[in-house]
């Protein structure tokens, strides 16, 4: 009989007690807990954070019983500490004094639940101070302290204008003070073990300028694949769901496997180690479900993302290759955000190569890539009929109908509202088919580089490929010429693909494609 999966809970126990589906990464826990003190890891949302926060818990509490069977059973003496955990999923954030009297009113029950006399004090750190100290001298053992999701006050007050952006800033320095309490001389010596997890790196100067023992694991490559799954691990723990998900699509194991990695498999996280990861939450659902369809993506839109990509004016197809320094990646400051960084850190983009300390960042997968080009799309034409229309010019190319295409461009352009056209330019229209056609499944490729140059897009099919050029208020010929002038179409050609250009005028003033052209060579 299969095992159930775990896609209600993130609870350790509960999968264990209930014999749920667990992927045993004890193996990188126990590493943690004999190499080092203090940890920091940031990974995108549903990733296995609060799996992990659960686990640590589970096992500084001494719960043997619940690690038996498990890489660290026979490794560990389990013995109990007192342990800290602080969630901020749970913990309400609205505004600054809402969140300071909630994160007192969790360590208030913290000094109740053990009998412990809490300060008259209003200062946090003074009471977190004075809890750490007291537990230690009552179960005379160093205290645990576990911190779940602690950028979460911070990011959720993102992308909403200046007043957001105001109590980011505040709630950023209450937690600041909260962490550097945890470095001080008094409690640095009592303290076991601390882990923190979120999905943004803010720098240290702004949040951790106080804790300055914290490890940051977040890229480290022994760690690549501590949370997310493996395709080896995929093959072992959900082998009876792979069995039924090749025979309801009647494919081969190999064949089931490759589609699911190029559904929800492909995050990377470390130059060092290439090691690639499905996204857990997806990939379960998919295999539960026997369906292959966006389910990460489901659980929340990134709006304050959204936001921040419309305000910068960012060009969206370069998201499909983006090369940064690792500087960029690794952390950001609220006052100066950086949507490459932030992108990556919430798992929109992934790295794929590495190199002479150049990262090349693209979409993780086709779930990542599909999802973000609707909300993107759905953001700015905010119509819920452009996803039909795109549908249908994906049919129009499938079919070779030129009308059509031209007709459905055209339509898609009349959905906008007149005053999102602040900068009618080709990037701007460029970004509008790209998103139409990247959201309804198509191979759309865009900014491909060759030795002359940089290609707007190529939209590929199994028998045929579209090589395609923009231009503003200049004749389509133009842009076929280009193509050819600079060998765009090569790639394909020497392939012995069939190939079609495409030259597409639009026309700033009335906000259309007024010419288009076809030449296939």
């Amino acid at each position: 009989m299969k095992k159930r999966l775990g896609l209600d809970t993130s609870s350790f126990r509960k999968l264990r007690e209930k014999d749920l589906v667990y992927v045993d990464k004890t193996k990188w826990i126990y590493k943690l807990i004999t190499e080092g003190e203090c940890y920091f890891l940031s990974r995108p949302r549903r990733f296995g954070k609060s799996l992990t926060i659960s686990t640590l818990k589970e096992l500084f509490y001494g719960n043997k019983e619940l690690f038996k069977g498990l890489y660290i059973y026979d490794k560990w003496d389990f013995k109990e500490y007192p342990v800290l955990i602080f969630d901020f999923n749970e913990i309400e954030n609205q505004a600054p004094p809402i969140l300071r009297e909630n994160l007192k009113a969790i360590l208030k029950d913290y000094f109740i639940a053990n009998q412990l006399i809490y300060p008259e004090s209003k200062s946090l750190a003074l009471w977190i101070k004075h809890l750490i100290l007291g537990l230690y001298k009552k179960f005379n053992q160093k205290v645990v302290i576990l911190i779940d999701e602690y950028d979460k006050p911070i990011i959720e007050h993102l992308g909403k204008g200046e007043e957001g952006l105001k109590i980011a800033i505040q709630n950023r320095d209450i937690l600041q003070d909260f962490f550097g309490v945890l470095k001080g001389a008094n409690v640095v010596d009592i303290i076991e073990f601390v882990f923190v997890t979120g999905v943004s790196r803010f720098s240290k100067v702004s949040i951790f300028s106080k804790w300055n023992n914290l490890q940051d694991i977040t890229m480290r490559g022994e760690f690549a694949d501590f949370l997310g799954y493996t395709e080896e691990e995929v093959s072992i723990y959900f082998k009876d769901y792979l069995d039924d998900l090749a025979k309801e699509y009647k494919l081969t194991l190999d064949e089931a496997m490759e589609k699911l990695k190029f559904y929800y498999d492909g995050y990377r996280f470390s130059e060092s180690n290439n090691v690639r990861v499905f996204n857990p939450v997806s990939i379960m659902y998919c295999l539960q479900e026997k369906k292959f369809k966006n389910y990460w993506f489901a659980t929340g839109t990134p709006s304050f993302l959204v936001n921040l990509i419309k305000e910068r004016d960012y060009y969206i197809p370069d998201l499909e290759n983006v090369k940064t320094r690792a500087t960029f990646l690794e952390t950001f400051d609220i006052e100066n955000l950086n949507v490459v960084s932030l992108l990556f850190q919430a798992g929109y983009l992934t790295i794929k190569d590495y190199s002479n300390d150049r990262f090349y960042l693209s979409y993780p997968n086709e779930e990542v890539k599909k999802s973000f080009a609707e909300i993107l799309m759905q953001s700015l034409v905010q119509k819920e009929s452009s996803i039909n229309l795109a549908d249908e010019l994906g049919i129009a190319f499938q079919r070779e109908d030129f009308e059509d295409i031209k007709y459905y461009i055209n339509a898609i352009f009349n959905e906008i509202p007149y005053p999102h056209y602040k900068k009618a330019d080709e990037n701007y229209f460029h970004t509008i088919i790209y998103l139409a056609l990247t959201l309804i499944g198509y191979n759309a490729k865009s900014e491909l580089l060759s030795s002359r140059g940089r290609l707007d897009l190529a939209l590929i099919f199994p028998d045929k490929v579209y090589v395609i050029e923009f231009k503003c208020n200049t004749p389509a010929k133009n842009a076929i010429e280009q193509i050819k002038d600079r060998k765009y179409a090569d790639t394909w050609r020497n392939k012995g693909i069939r190939t079609i250009l495409m030259g597409i005028n639009f026309d700033t003033e009335k906000k259309e494609a007024k010419e288009i052209v076809f030449e296939e060579i």
